[in-house]
């Protein structure tokens, strides 16, 4: 025990030292209360009436849930370049108006870029889907190159047309920050051998991304100057972790109070310590607002997330701020009744506690 205080202390010295040498803020705390609490919800945007009626009842039904993650895929609001259409945003945002519930915006360029912007001249990188839990894995795809002039205004344009649309809502208290983007809302560009080759002849894509996300950091800022700006981390190509942290250090020199990291990556089958998206929250996570996702279910057959106490120890560990659900899990009450309780023993019992208390149970991993 004295041991590994003392390793916990020297590590929360040398991170002050590298702190003062770099410059970065040294705060205690992030600046201004949690903007996200609690357990949210992924959801996909509904087309359809029947989609939104199940929607309302879900959110009628289950009180565990503190706010809604909306993912919204670009090309299914925008088919004719200037002319979006609001429609079904418009009719899930009545819902959570009606529910009282809060709301993020997760608006997805990356392969949901609509084709006027390619056939207005954007610049397109072709690949294919690599996720095998996805219907249409190994399907040909075709994202834009994240710099090219033509696609920043395009979705810029668009960004703009959803702040003046969604800013002034009080129940609109997040947006994520999106720009360079593949198959979800996360930092990910496609990434094998030869796609990192294809990115090296395209030039310096280090520094073209890195300028990309500080120019849409401001601009998502700008469209919605009350609300939480999300970013959510993740390997990008053969970049290092100080290119992420370059894009964390400007998101909170520009906007500390509602900058925020997000790791998607949260697993309930063992401690997440080791994993870069983890560790890299662990780094900010007194300076900066932080949560994580589940992108699956919990207590799957096949131990893919592993359990809700696994995963509520992690939480406790990175003192995570909100949780976000996969849609199943969120929507159902038993497995969000679960999954809350989990993690509020967690907090009541502090990470060295419960820790121990899954060992003792046989639920450590």
């Amino acid at each position: 025990m004295m041991r590994s205080r003392y390793l916990r202390n020297f590590a929360a010295t040398l991170a002050l030292l590298a702190a003062i040498v770099i410059g970065r803020p040294l705060l205690a705390t992030p600046p201004g209360k949690s903007i996200r609490t609690g357990l949210w919800v992924t959801q996909k945007l509904p087309l359809n009436q029947r989609d939104n009626e199940e929607l309302e009842s879900q959110l009628r039904e289950n009180h565990n849930l503190s706010g809604v993650c909306l993912h919204i895929p670009w090309d299914e609001i925008e088919k004719v370049a200037g002319q979006p259409n609001f429609d079904a945003i418009d009719k899930t945002v009545a819902i959570f108006r009606r529910s009282g519930v809060k709301y993020q915006l997760c608006f997805k360029p990356g392969a949901f870029t609509p084709p006027f912007v390619f056939s207005d001249g954007a610049k397109a990188f072709e690949t294919e889907v690599r996720n095998p839990h996805r219907a249409d894995f190994g399907s040909r795809i075709r994202i834009p190159v994240p710099w090219d002039p033509t696609y920043e205004a395009s979705f810029s344009r668009t960004i703009e047309r959803l702040g003046d649309r969604y800013a002034n809502d009080p129940l609109c208290v997040s947006v994520v920050l999106t720009c360079a983007n593949f198959m979800s809302a996360e930092m990910h560009l496609p990434k094998d051998r030869s796609e990192i080759t294809r990115w090296r002849a395209l030039g310096d894509y280090g520094s073209e991304l890195l300028g990309v996300y500080k120019k849409f950091t401001d601009l998502w800022a700008s469209a919605f100057p009350k609300q939480e700006i999300s970013l959510h981390i993740s390997k990008v190509l053969d970049l290092p972790p100080s290119f992420q942290e370059k894009i964390i250090d400007y998101g909170l020199s520009r906007y500390p109070e509602r900058f925020s990291i997000q790791s998607c990556q949260l697993t309930g089958r063992k401690e997440d310590t080791g994993q870069m998206t983890y560790d890299l929250v662990q780094e900010y996570r007194d300076r900066a607002h932080h949560g994580f996702q589940s992108l699956a279910g919990l207590n799957g057959s096949d131990g893919r997330m592993g359990s809700p106490e696994m995963a509520a120890l992690n939480l406790v560990h990175a003192k995570a701020e909100y949780w976000e659900l996969w849609h199943g899990d969120g929507f159902s009450v038993s497995t969000s009744t679960e999954a809350a309780r989990a993690w509020q023993e967690a907090k009541d019992l502090g990470y060295d506690a419960y820790k121990k208390k899954l060992m003792a149970a046989g639920k450590y991993r």
